[in-house]
C-alpha cells in the first residue's frame, strides 16, 4: 500500500510497509526504511538524481573524491568507519565495471592487444580460434575480469604492509576503491583505441604505469607513509599483485589450452 503525502506531517504515527513497526518520524526506527509515497515519475527523476549527486554519499562525490584523495575516502570508510558518506564501493566498482564491459565490446580492445601479443608468423586455424574465444570471452565478462583482479592485488598489499595490521578484508576494500578508479583509466586508453584503430598493447602498457602510480599515491594516503620506502612498498604492492594476478590467469590458460588440445 503507498501512503503519505510529501506534504503530510512526519510527526504522525505510521507503520512501516516493510516490517510493520510503529513509528513517529520520517524513516523507521526499526529498519530504516523511509516513509513510502506512490512511485511516480518525478520520484524516479528525484532518485535517480540524488544517487548519482547527493552531496554526502552520491557517486559522483565518490569518483571525484577518488581521484584526488583516494587513501583518505579508503581510510575513512575503513578505519574510521565513516560508511555513510560515501557510496557503498562494491556497489561502485560493479557500476564501474559494466561501463567498461560496455566501452570493451564496442572499442574491440581485446581484439587488438591479442593480434599484438600473438605469436609470430602463420598460426594455425586452432591457436586463431584459441586467440579469438580468449578475446572473447575477456571483452564480454570484462566486469568479472576486473573483479576477479580484487583477491589478488589485495594479497599484495597484505603482504607488503604487514606492519599496520590491517586484515586481509580491509584490503580487499582498500582496492575495492582503487581498482574501480584505475578502471576508469583503463576506459580512457580503451575508447583512444576504438577511436585511432591502432593497437590497444602500447596503450596498456602506459595506464598499466599510469595505475601503479595511482595505487602507490592511494597507499601513501591510506597508510599515511610519503617517505621513499613507503612508495617502493607501494610499487612492490602493486607489482607483486600484477604477477599473482597474472600466474593464475596463466594457470587457467594452460588448463585450458590441455583441453582443448585433447578434446578440440
Amino acid at each position: 500500500m503507498f501512503i503519505l503525502d510529501p506534504m503530510s506531517n512526519t510527526t504522525e504515527p505510521h507503520i512501516c510497509e516493510n516490517c510493520s513497526n510503529q513509528f513517529n518520524d520520517a524513516f523507521c526506527n526499526h529498519c530504516g526504511q523511509k516513509r513510502a509515497h506512490r512511485i511516480t515519475m518525478p520520484h524516479i527523476f528525484h532518485e535517480v538524481a540524488h544517487a548519482f549527486t547527493h552531496a554526502d554519499k552520491g557517486f559522483l562525490h565518490l569518483l571525484l573524491r577518488l581521484f584526488v584523495k583516494p587513501g583518505i575516502v579508503a581510510r575513512e570508510y575503513i578505519l574510521e568507519k565513516k560508511r555513510k558518506r560515501y557510496f557503498n564501493p562494491f556497489q561502485y566498482i560493479l557500476i564501474i565495471g559494466s561501463i567498461a564491459a560496455f566501452v570493451a565490446i564496442n572499442s574491440h580492445f581485446a581484439e587488438t592487444t591479442m593480434e599484438v601479443m600473438g605469436p609470430g608468423g602463420t598460426p594455425s586455424k586452432r591457436i586463431l580460434d584459441f586467440q579469438h574465444g580468449i578475446s572473447k570471452i575477456m571483452t564480454k565478462y570484462y566486469n568479472f575480469v576486473v573483479l576477479l583482479q580484487l583477491p589478488f592485488f589485495a594479497l599484495g598489499s597484505f603482504l607488503m604492509f604487514r606492519k599496520y595490521k590491517f586484515n586481509y578484508a580491509e584490503h580487499l576494500t582498500l582496492h575495492t576503491f582503487i581498482t574501480a578508479q584505475a578502471t576508469l583509466l583503463g576506459m580512457g586508453t580503451m575508447l583512444l583505441i576504438g577511436w585511432s584503430g591502432k593497437p590497444g598493447v602500447y596503450f596498456g602498457f602506459v595506464v598499466g604505469l599510469l595505475s601503479m602510480a595511482y595505487q602507490v599515491f592511494a597507499f601513501t594516503q591510506f597508510f599515511q607513509d610519503g617517505s621513499l620506502k613507503g612508495v617502493l612498498k607501494g610499487i612492490a604492492a602493486n607489482i607483486l599483485g600484477y604477477l599473482l594476478f597474472m600466474a593464475f590467469v596463466l594457470v587457467i590458460l594452460i588448463i585450458v589450452s590441455i583441453v582443448v588440445i585433447k578434446f578440440g
